[in-house]
C-alpha cells in the first residue's frame, strides 16, 4: 500500500496533467488552486487516517472477542468431555457390579455342582479303594509267604557258599619249588634263596607243612640211592632240614618222597626232566586232603 504522501503526489500530478491539458494558469491562480487542493487532499487523509483507525480498533475488537468465544467453546467441550467420561465410567461401574454379581452366583452354582460331583466320586471311590486295599492285603499275604520261602532258599544258599569256602580255604597251597641237578639231593643257593622268601609266610600259618620230593624217572645206577623213591624222600628230607634250620617247628613239618610218579614235565626231555627233578612246598590246612 502506497504512502499518505505518495497518494498526494500522485494526485498533484494528475492535476497539473489536467491543467496543463486545459491550457496555462498564471502562476497566482496556479498557487491559489493548489493550496485548495493540498488542503483538501490533507482533510481528505485525515479523515481516511480517522477511518482505518476505528476499521483498525473494531478489528481488534473482533479477534479479541473471537478469541474468548473459542476459549469459551474449548471450556465448553472439555466440561462437556468431562461430565461424558464421568457418565461413562459410572456406567461401567455398575455394569460391572451387575456382571460381578452374576459372575459370583454363576461360579457359586458351578462350584455346587462340582462339589456334589465330587462327593458321588469320592464315595464311589472309597469302594474301588477298599476292593484294592484288600486286593494288596491278599496279594501281601501271598508275598509274605513267597518272601519266607525266598529267605529259606537265599539261607541255605549262602551255608552251601559258606561250604565251599571252607572246602576253598582247605585246599593244599602250594608255596614253593626249589629243583635238583641229576642224581643230586643237595640244595643249591638258588634254591635256598627260594626257601627263604616263604620262611615267613610258613611260620605266620598254623597249617601243615608237607615237603613232596620228586624224581625224573631216570634209572638209578649208582650212588648211595637205590631207586627214585629214595632220591625224592632224600631230596625232601634236604628242604625239611633247612626249613627247620630257619626256626620252623619240626612237628608240623612231614617229608614224602613220590619219585617219579607226578611229573609236571615230559620224562623224555632233558628240559622236562630237568622240571620235574625238584621238591614242593605245600601248605595242608586241616580237613584238606593231597
Amino acid at each position: 500500500m502506497l504512502s499518505r504522501t505518495a497518494f498526494t503526489i500522485i494526485a498533484l500530478l494528475g492535476v497539473v496533467l489536467v491543467v496543463s491539458s486545459c491550457g496555462k494558469l498564471n502562476q497566482a491562480e496556479f498557487e491559489m488552486w493548489k493550496n485548495e487542493h493540498v488542503s483538501q487532499m490533507e482533510q481528505t487523509n485525515s479523515d481516511m487516517s480517522t477511518k482505518i483507525t476505528m476499521l483498525e480498533g473494531k478489528v481488534d475488537q473482533h479477534s479479541q472477542d473471537t478469541a474468548e468465544a473459542i476459549s469459551r467453546a474449548k471450556d465448553e467441550a472439555i466440561a462437556a468431555s468431562q461430565q461424558g467420561d464421568a457418565d461413562s465410567i459410572t456406567a461401567a461401574e455398575q455394569k460391572a457390579k451387575e456382571g460381578d454379581a452374576q459372575l459370583r452366583a454363576d461360579l457359586t452354582k458351578v462350584i455346587d455342582m462340582k462339589g456334589n460331583e465330587a462327593m458321588d466320586a469320592a464315595k464311589s471311590g472309597d469302594a474301588d479303594l477298599q476292593k484294592q486295599i484288600d486286593a494288596v492285603g491278599a496279594a501281601g499275604k501271598s508275598n509274605g509267604t513267597a518272601i519266607k520261602q525266598i529267605q529259606s532258599d537265599l539261607m541255605a544258599l549262602q551255608e552251601k557258599v559258606a561250604m565251599v569256602d571252607m572246602k576253598a580255604s582247605a585246599k593244599p597251597t602250594l608255596v614253593a619249588t626249589v629243583n635238583f641237578g641229576s642224581g643230586q639231593t643237595g640244595l643249591s643257593s638258588k634254591a635256598k634263596e627260594t626257601l627263604d622268601g616263604v620262611a615267613d609266610q610258613l611260620m605266620a600259618s598254623d597249617a601243615k607243612i608237607v615237603v613232596v620230593g620228586h624224581a625224573d624217572g631216570t634209572p638209578v645206577l649208582r650212588g648211595s640211592h637205590r631207586s627214585n623213591w629214595d632220591l625224592s624222600q632224600s631230596r625232601a628230607n634236604s628242604a625239611v632240614k633247612y626249613l627247620k634250620s630257619k626256626g620252623i617247628d619240626a612237628g608240623r613239618i612231614e617229608a614224602v618222597g613220590m619219585a617219579h610218579t607226578k611229573p609236571i614235565a615230559p620224562q623224555n626231555t632233558a628240559a622236562g626232566r630237568a622240571m620235574n627233578r625238584r621238591v614242593e612246598v605245600i601248605l595242608l590246612p586241616a580237613g584238606a586232603m593231597m
